[in-house]
């Protein structure tokens, strides 16, 4: 142990030699961009906070300029669930853009194997050796923004009571419980398939990993793993253990088809239907209830997955548990859920969530949030949420939708949105939750409005932008981007409506009724810029609306 101490004084030491001299200097970093042969990081130290993401952070509340209320107090982990991620940075305000040269070694910690440009993505967490401008070393971290190794197989063995390995089985109104850790009720593996009628699975005896639970599926109440099927029929499982998720696929080729099923969990990160590494949920006449933290009754994970459900009732009642909480593709249909300590629905990263006839309400610090973490959970990319026939409300004070460091779509068709703070949507960055780099994280919204009655304000800082697109006879009672500090765009069909309630600034505004007759102004102007060839259309002109106000050029 001495003769290693000194080892490594010694080559700290040397590394400090190095430094002084102007030579070969060592740094961890966040990738900021990436060129053809050159990266720009931002320079940072590391620090003892864990990253913050997935559902997991959702009880810390975004700082940004609109106030969302403080929230519960933060928890443990990244990811959606992850117990033990690296440290975060301390960022120092410096960056640097590397050359990527032919001598460049750019490897993933933990790998052997090497890797090129190709390899890297804008907020990926890097350690870094360089000499001047010239990167000689960039070893991708295994967390932060992007994704991590996908596998769909975990460190620990998946074991139950009841294991299908390979074999066509059938479980008819049997009750199956597992007591021990780590240990799930019913396991469908190696090209299973299990037919279950009436049964009864219950899950006592905690996991020893949360990330193997979240991820794959350990320590769960009915797990199905790659190329194996399941079909469960009028099914109850109850779990009372921490990280005993109630059903999981994971995998590719892992299926599970539900007609009919009761669930109740109790303990934390343990959800209700879980899909992760491309495994797949369809279920129908569901009745899911969850009361412990990061309990999502509908949630995919790691890897991406797919969930299917139509009918049924969703509760969850503890912090950082939205009804839905999607890093893959998640479609509900004909459902109630009610999210008493959380948002009723959130997207992490490139994945989506769709609902069609659907009443969801949440009581998070907003009523749905779009982001991107850093815990590596989900690929960077646009979130996209859809909503059709459908009512979505929250009881909190913060906006309506919240978008953060990501790319983000919203498409609403005849919704009913419910909510008090008079803020439908804040687009901007964050400085709480080291979701990306501050000061250039924030958010790109395309909201697009079809037989829908939109009412609050649309805020955007100064490094976020709003497309708002209204349509087939949508109205919109709100001001825009009244501070004038970030990038928002407003079109409108002949047949929609924005009553304007407060002055409002936009870089471009179209409009089929080239009047402007279904502008509403209520005596307030709105600012465009004449230098934006999609405003070339007025002329630099000023344009007096309905209401008293006008519609004029920014000084």
């Amino acid at each position: 142990m001495k003769k290693l101490t000194v080892l490594l004084l010694m080559l700290f030491a040397i590394m400090l030699m190095l430094v002084s001299c102007g030579k070969e200097q060592s740094s961890l970093g966040q990738i900021e961009e990436i060129n053809e042969s050159s990266i720009v990081v931002a320079l940072g130290t590391a620090k003892e906070d864990a990253m913050a993401g997935g559902e997991n952070a959702l009880s810390e509340s975004p700082e940004n300029d609109s106030d969302q209320g403080e929230g519960p107090p933060p928890k443990n982990g990244g990811a959606e669930q992850g117990s033990d991620p690296p440290s975060m940075l301390d960022f120092t305000g410096e960056t640097v853009e590397l050359e990527i040269t032919g001598n460049t070694v750019i490897t993933k910690e933990g790998s052997e194997d090497f890797l090129d440009i190709s390899a890297l993505s804008v907020g990926n967490f890097v350690s870094l050796t360089y000499e001047g401008h010239e990167a000689k070393t960039v070893i991708l971290q295994e967390a932060g923004g992007g994704v991590a190794e996908n596998s769909s197989v975990g460190s620990i063995e998946l074991t139950a009571v009841e294991t299908i390995d390979g074999t066509d089985e059938i479980l008819d109104g049997e009750t199956v419980a597992a007591e021990e850790e780590n240990l799930s009720s019913v396991l469908v593996r190696n090209g299973g398939n299990l037919t279950a009628n009436g049964a009864r699975l219950t899950k006592r005896g905690d996991t020893s990993s949360e990330d193997e639970s979240n991820f794959y599926g350990l320590n769960a109440g009915f797990v199905v793993s790659s190329n194996s099927t399941a079909d469960l029929t009028d099914v109850t499982i109850s779990t009372e253990a921490e990280g005993a998720n109630a059903i999981f696929a994971t995998g590719e080729g892992a299926s599970v088809s539900i007609h009919g099923i009761t669930i109740h969990t109790t303990g934390n990160s343990s959800r209700g239907l879980d899909a992760t590494y491309g495994g797949s949920i369809v279920a129908e006449d569901v009745d899911i209830t969850t009361t412990g933290d990061h309990c999502a009754t509908l949630a995919t994970d790691r890897g991406e997955g797919t969930i299917n459900v139509t009918g049924g009732t969703l509760s969850t009642a503890g912090d950082g548990s939205p009804c839905i909480y999607s890093t893959g593709d998640i479609v509900a249909k004909d459902i109630t859920g009610t999210a008493t300590g959380s948002q009723s629905m959130v997207v992490e990263g490139k994945n989506s969530i769709t609902i069609e006839h659907c009443d969801l309400t949440g009581a998070g610090p907003n009523g749905v949030m779009i982001y991107q973490s850093t815990s590596g959970d989900a690929e960077l990319g646009t979130g996209v949420l859809t909503a059709a026939d459908s009512a979505i409300s929250t009881i909190s004070d913060g906006p309506m939708f919240y978008i953060t460091n990501t790319e983000a779509e919203i498409h609403l068709t005849n919704v009913e949105l419910n909510f008090d703070s008079n803020i439908l949507v804040d687009v901007a960055g964050n400085n709480t939750n080291n979701w990306g780099i501050p000061g250039a994280n924030g958010g790109n919204l395309t909201f697009t409005a079809k037989k829908q009655i939109l009412m609050g304000d649309v805020l955007c800082d100064d490094i976020s932008a709003v497309a708002l697109d209204l349509s087939e006879g949508s109205t919109f009672t709100g001001a825009v981007d009244a501070d004038n500090s970030g990038t928002v765009s407003i079109a409108l069909s002949s047949d929609s409506v924005w009553e304007v309630t407060a002055d409002s600034y936009v870089s471009s505004i179209t409009d089929d009724d080239e009047s402007l007759a279904n502008i509403v102004s209520n005596g307030h102007t709105i600012y465009y810029d004449s230098d934006n060839e999609a405003n070339a259309w007025l002329n630099g002109a000023t344009v007096t609306l309905d209401g008293g106000g006008a519609l004029t050029p920014q000084a």
